[in-house]
């Protein structure tokens, strides 16, 4: 991992910025617009902390000001069908104390308003960061046994848009609170039909 690069800016525009090291490297780097607000001119000095993506057809390099932006970005990557163009977005959009705060009420409506964040993929936003990011209210263990029709993890699942069938399905033999139940609901369902397009890339309804 390249936990931070230092050097000059020689470049930068909205969304990333090029640092030339003192080695001569220049390096393309991602930035969320927050960050990229607040970067020096050309010119100037700058230290941001990294996280490198390696994908089979590229490296991508994102960076961040400050620690906590960046441990928040790798929060919401952990996050089913949540990739570097969503995560980059979110974090732009919403400080890290934020999102914390959104995720702790569960005011997924909050986050809608992120380019590429729509209904279902801020609830799942503040279902899965909530115990990573922000401690949620108490709960009280969920029965275990057969889901009945009254199950708010079932009920959750189908207003996340989820027929009643594969909702049903999702929580099959499941035991825990049910917060973790919805959290383990969700990734079985991606892993049983696989993550929508929508999804993938942020652009769910």
């Amino acid at each position: 991992m390249i936990h931070y690069v230092r050097g000059t800016v020689a470049a930068r525009e909205a969304g990333r910025v090029v640092i030339e090291t003192s080695g001569g490297l220049g390096l393309d780097v991602l930035v969320p617009s927050s960050t990229s607000a607040r970067l020096p001119e050309p010119g100037h000095p700058v230290k941001l902390y990294t996280h490198l993506a390696i994908r089979e057809d590229s490296w991508q390099l994102a960076g961040f000001l400050t620690t906590e932006e960046r441990d928040v970005f790798l929060a919401l990557l952990a996050v089913n069908g949540v990739g570097m163009k969503v995560a980059l977005a979110v974090l732009g959009h919403v400080k890290p104390g934020g999102l914390r705060t959104a995720v702790a009420a569960g005011d997924w409506k909050a986050l809608t308003a992120v380019v590429g964040v729509g209904p279902k993929l801020a609830q799942r936003l503040v279902v899965e960061l909530r115990g990573v990011l922000a401690d949620g209210p108490e709960e009280i263990p969920a029965a275990t046994g057969p889901t009945t029709a009254g199950d708010e993890v079932v009920e959750g699942l189908m207003a996340l848009g989820y027929t009643g069938a594969e909702a049903a399905w999702a929580v099959m033999g499941m035991e825990g609170t049910a917060a973790a139940r919805l959290r383990e609901a969700l990734r079985r369902l991606d892993s049983g039909r696989g993550v929508g397009a929508s999804d993938a890339d942020g652009r769910d309804g």
